[in-house]
């Protein structure tokens, strides 16, 4: 009996095996399109700013972070943005039990391509100098490896540890509009970002070598939009019914150009479900084995946000703070079939972010920015999955050149480019694995830390 199950278990993982592989292609590229926008930042102002800006940038990037920002400007924005990220992830010994042999304290450094379509239109308005009540338009993607990866996907146990973020992520594409001037000196904005649920059947007749036939395979793919709401808020508009730009204000201390912005994002995930029935004749008779793979990725949590901008001649100064609720994951984390067992906790988080811009003159802008932001993993310890991740420092810097009447396309055109560096702390775990002799105590600690620099060099034409 022992013999011919150690026979029919690997015949059933190949079968499992090629139904994910079909419906969920693997890739080995970390940190892509599907977290570029909570994790770096899309686009050059984003990145460069270590998201500080976010809430108040009126490109299509806004219609992510906050899209009742498209509103701040009547400009249109056509933007493609190309992101390179080098990141070096590791993860030291420290001893135990029974340690792994390790090539090097690396444990990743694979880079992260990126490349971003974006534009923002205006749909309704009078004219450029009377823009109330105008409303507007964006639409983003973002596709990995420079375009030709759509759809990477993982979902791993790993014995040497793995990064809860970074990983490679799925196609990234959102929309969303906002209105100017819903209530004097109040815009609006609603946008959704669309994710994927995906479905595989497999059901085949197989020998115990793994050759198959009477196959019946197939997929399905259902979306799911994950809402976002903003509001902006011009306090000299609202309370002293005067614009920013006017001399007279009832804002004390010089305060008439002061901004607030509020917002929410939805949390998002892509799911995949795996289901395959398999009949061996002779050793597995009909109706078969079924077996069920239930997995999610590209987590991103609900957020809830504020920042404030103030206009101090050339400066611009923006501080914002937001609040990421990571301890939904659990529940996702308990139904899924891959890392039920880990047994993951997780702490809501709050993330600072402090910001500046300088207008140079007319046709160069410098900003740069700042961000500290906790982990939201709780566990230290996490049977066979074996997550890290740890407290990080932001800082970006970056600028702008205008031109106004660019060769060939006749229209304004502003080229950008920034640099972020990231620090990912020290911390200790605890490395557990099912096929340790050590089970259930751990078998090695590692110390995990990490450094990543990342170049967004983006071209918008202005219209």
């Amino acid at each position: 009996m022992t013999c011919i199950i150690n026979r029919i278990l690997p015949t059933i993982f190949k079968l499992l095996l090629a139904v994910a592989i079909v419906a969920v292609p693997p890739d080995d590229a970390l940190a892509g399109a599907g977290d570029a926008a909570s994790t770096y930042g899309l686009g050059p102002i984003n990145a460069g700013s270590a998201q500080a800006f976010s809430a108040f940038e009126s490109g299509p990037w806004a219609v992510y972070y906050n899209p009742a920002a498209m509103a701040r400007s009547p400009e249109g924005d056509l933007s493609a943005v190309v992101q390179y990220g080098d990141q070096e992830l590791r993860a030291k010994s420290l001893g135990g039990s029974d340690p792994l042999t390790r090539e090097s304290d690396v444990l990743s450094d694979s880079s992260s391509e990126l490349v971003l379509l974006g534009i923002k239109t205006r749909i309704t308005g009078a004219s450029e100098s009377d823009t109330s009540r105008s409303m507007y338009l964006g639409i983003n993607v973002g596709v990995d490896e420079y375009i030709s990866n759509i759809l990477p996907y993982q979902a791993n146990t790993a014995e040497q540890g793995q990064f809860l973020r970074y990983e490679s992520q799925p196609l990234y594409l959102a929309f969303g509009g906002a209105v100017r001037d819903l209530v004097r000196g109040v815009d609006a904005g609603l946008s959704a970002r669309l994710t994927l649920a995906a479905k595989a059947r497999l059901e085949a007749v197989s020998d115990l070598a793994g050759n198959t036939d009477s196959e019946q395979l197939s997929l399905e793919a259902k979306p799911t939009l994950s809402p976002a709401l903003g509001i902006n808020i011009r306090t000299n508009e609202l309370f002293c019914g005067h614009s920013p730009w006017r001399r007279t204000s009832c804002m004390p201390f010089g305060l008439n150009g002061l901004e607030v912005a509020l917002f929410w994002r939805d949390e998002t995930n892509y799911e995949v479900s795996v289901d395959a029935n398999v009949v061996i004749p002779g050793v597995i008779p009909e109706p078969g084995l079924d077996l069920a793979l239930s997995t999610i990725d590209s987590y991103q949590p609900q957020v809830f946000g504020g920042s404030i901008l103030l206009p101090l001649g050339k400066f611009e100064l923006v501080a914002s703070v937001e609040k990421q609720n990571w301890s939904e994951l659990e529940s996702k984390f308990a139904g899924d079939t891959v890392r039920e067992q880990a047994g993951l906790r997780f702490n809501d988080v709050v993330v600072p972010r402090v910001g500046a811009r300088f207008q140079l003159s007319d046709q160069l802008r410098f900003f740069g920015g700042l961000a500290w932001e906790d982990s939201p993993l709780k566990s230290s310890r996490s049977q066979d999955v074996n997550f890290l991740d740890s407290d990080k420092t932001v800082v970006g810097i970056g600028g702008d050149y205008r031109l106004k009447n660019a060769p060939i396309i006749n229209a304004p055109l502003v080229l950008s480019l920034a640099y972020q560096y990231q620090q990912i702390e020290e911390r200790d775990f605890e490395l557990t694995s099912i096929n340790s002799p050590s089970d259930p105590a751990p078998f090695e600690t590692v110390r995990a830390d990490g450094d990543i620099h990342l170049f967004s060099l983006s071209a918008s034409m202005k219209f």
